[in-house]
């Protein structure tokens, strides 16, 4: 299974996010389709007999990159609009970071139990954006100011799968180029502190 977009270091594996005909994949529909690919491959993973490290470690790299996507463009925008639409939504990123970060230190029914969480976490996530959050913005923001924001944020996605989980959560390399907001900082300091958390956390059983 690929979740990737062409460019990226995993392959070719999925089509461009673009919809039929070719015309660009606005924000919504980008985030809802990469809701739909994370949640996949999670729930494949979990009935999993064995846990694939690789595959464990590209959604990792894609799931991070879909939250920066989220906290550098779509949130700041939404914050602009429904002020108290977001700070949940920041602090269930924290959370789902730390929980990849222990899922990726585990191994066997651990393992399994991490990445059953981290699958319920996100669920619940995707329940809340798509449910409340997507609809006000749809009654926000124009489909051309969506198209933009679409076309900013899968730019600044496949840079962010480019350049890892590694470099994300330690605040290395540059997203300035494809619009991050003023946000980065303070998102890569929380990110790192979720990582440092979960690859030094307990893995008694």
């Amino acid at each position: 299974m690929h979740l990737t977009c062409p460019g990226s270091r995993y392959g070719t594996g999925f089509p461009a996010w673009r919809l039929p005909g070719g015309a660009p994949m606005n924000a919504i529909e980008l985030l809802v389709e990469q809701h739909k690919k994370v949640a996949k491959a999670l729930e494949t993973m979990c009935k999993a007999d064995r846990v694939d490290p690789a595959m464990l470690r590209q959604i990792g790299d894609e799931l991070v990159a879909h939250m920066v996507i989220e906290e550098h463009v779509f949130y700041p925008r939404i914050r602009e609009l429904l002020e108290d639409m977001t700070a949940e939504s920041f602090e269930e990123h924290a959370v789902a970071r730390f929980e990849l970060a222990r899922a990726m230190i585990a191994d066997g029914e651990h393992q399994k139990a991490r990445l059953t969480v981290l699958k319920e976490l996100i669920e619940h996530h995707v329940e809340e954006e798509e449910k409340e959050m997507f609809p006000k913005v749809r009654s926000k923001l124009s489909m051309d100011e969506l198209d933009q924001l679409g076309t900013k944020m899968k730019a600044m996605f496949e840079k962010a799968v480019e350049m890892g989980l590694d470099q994300l959560v330690q605040g290395q390399g540059d997203l300035g180029k494809v619009g991050a907001s003023k946000r980065t900082s303070g998102t890569r300091r929380v990110q790192g502190n979720a990582s440092r958390r979960g690859m030094t956390a307990s893995s008694s059983r």
